[in-house]
C-alpha cells in the first residue's frame, strides 16, 4: 500500500473570517487521493487545537495529522485532548510529535529547556501518553520531569491508540522515534542520503523490537515535457527569490542549527541530484523543511518515487508552488501512482 499526505495551514495569518478556511477544507475532502493532511505547529500561527477540530467538523473524510510540541501541554491532558478528538474524528486522527524545531520559536512559548533534555522529556512524555491511553486501572506516574496521579481516562482512541508521527535527523531524534513514532517523517533527499536514514532508523527501532514505516516530504512540479515541468521550477524558484528579505515565504533562520537543516543545506552544492531530485529552494529558503523537490514529467516522477519505494518509503507528503501547498492538479497523478506503486 502506498499513501500520500499533504499540508494545510488551514487559517492564514490575518485572516479573520473562516469562509476560505472552509473551502480549503472542502477541497482536500474531495480529494481520492490525498489519505492524511498536515496540520503544523508554529507559536505565532493560528492555534491547531482550534482549527483542526473545526476542519473536522466542516469535512466528511478529512484526515488530519495534528503537529504537537511536547511542554506545551502536560501529558495527561494532551492524552485525554487527543484520546477526545480523536473519537470525535471517528478514528482519522495522528500526531505528528515535533521535538526539535526553532529555539527561538519554542521560548516564546516559555519552553526554554536545552534540545537534548527535550528529547528525554518527549520519551517520559509519549511513555506516559501512551500508558493513559492503554491503562484500564488508574496508576501514578513519578518521572524526570512530570509526576501525576491517579491517572484514568474514560475515553480512549478509537484504535486504541492515536499513530504517532514524528522526524528528525539528531542521535536523539532517531533513538525517540525508534521507542515511539508509527511512522518516521524524513526531508527529501536523494536515493543515496533515503537509504542511510531508512537504515539508521530501522535498525534503532529494531533494537527495541519495534516495526518502522516511513515518509518522505517533496514538492512536485509535474509536466507535459520536462521543459513544461522546469518552467513551473523556475518560476516558482524566481517568486520566492524576489520575496528574499521579507516573510512571505516559511524560511530556516540562520541560527538553526539542526542537524536536519546542515544535512538539507549540504545538498546544495549541487542542484540536481539523481534523475529529477532538484534542491534550488533549499538553497533559497535556507534549508528549510519540505523545499526540496521532483522536477520532471509525470513518466519520470512516477519513477523516481518507485525508487524511493524500494528504499523503504511507502507514504509521500506532497505539495507544490511556492507556498508548499496542495493544488488539486497532483490529483490525477497521484491516483495513477497509487495505482503503479501498490
Amino acid at each position: 500500500m502506498i499513501e500520500f499526505f499533504t499540508g494545510l495551514q488551514p487559517l492564514q495569518a490575518g485572516e479573520t473570517d473562516p469562509d476560505r478556511m472552509i473551502s480549503r477544507i472542502k477541497e482536500l475532502d474531495r480529494s481520492n487521493a490525498i489519505d492524511r493532511v498536515l496540520v503544523g505547529y508554529s507559536s505565532t500561527w493560528p492555534h491547531n487545537h482550534a482549527t483542526a477540530p473545526f476542519a473536522l467538523a466542516a469535512s466528511e473524510k478529512f484526515s488530519p495529522i495534528v503537529a504537537h510540541r511536547p511542554g506545551v501541554m502536560a501529558p495527561v491532558a494532551a492524552a485525554r485532548y487527543f484520546a477526545t478528538l480523536d473519537v470525535l474524528a471517528r478514528g482519522r486522527l495522528a500526531v505528528n510529535v515535533v521535538v526539535g524545531g526553532s529555539d527561538k520559536d519554542l521560548r516564546r512559548e516559555s519552553d526554554d529547556l536545552p534540545k537534548a533534555g527535550r528529547y528525554r522529556r518527549a520519551v517520559e512524555y509519549l511513555d506516559l501518553l501512551r500508558r493513559a491511553w492503554t491503562e484500564t486501572e488508574p496508576f501514578d506516574h513519578h518521572g524526570e520531569y512530570y509526576t501525576a496521579e491517579a491517572v484514568k481516562l474514560q475515553t480512549k482512541p478509537v484504535q486504541g491508540q492515536v499513530p504517532i508521527f514524528m522526524g528528525g535527523e539528531s542521535a536523539d531524534a532517531v533513538d525517540f522515534g525508534a521507542r515511539h513514532a508509527d511512522l518516521y517523517m524524513l526531508w527529501g533527499e536523494p536515493f543515496a542520503g533515503t537509504k542511510e536514514r531508512v537504515d539508521q532508523v530501522t535498525a534503532a527501532a529494531q533494537s527495541y523490537d519495534r516495526p518502522m514505516r516511513f515518509s518522505l516530504s517533496l514538492r512536485l512540479f509535474i509536466g507535459d515535457t520536462d521543459e513544461d515541468a522546469w518552467a513551473q521550477a523556475r518560476a516558482v524558484e524566481r517568486q520566492i527569490a524576489e520575496a528574499a528579505g521579507t516573510s512571505t515565504f516559511l524560511r530556516s533562520s540562520s541560527t538553526d542549527t539542526s542537524v536536519g537543516r546542515q544535512r538539507a543545506l549540504a545538498l546544495t552544492d549541487h542542484e540536481l541530484h539523481d534523475d529529477c531530485f532538484w534542491t534550488g529552494l533549499t538553497k533559497l529558503l535556507g534549508g528549510f523543511a519540505n523545499s526540496q523537490a521532483l522536477v520532471g514529467t509525470e513518466e519520470r516522477i512516477l519513477d523516481t518515487l518507485g525508487r524511493y519505494r524500494e528504499l523503504g518509503v511507502d507514504t509521500f507528503l506532497v505539495t507544490t508552488g511556492a507556498e508548499a501547498a496542495w493544488d488539486p492538479s497532483l490529483e490525477g497523478f497521484l491516483a495513477r501512482a497509487k495505482k503503479e506503486l501498490a
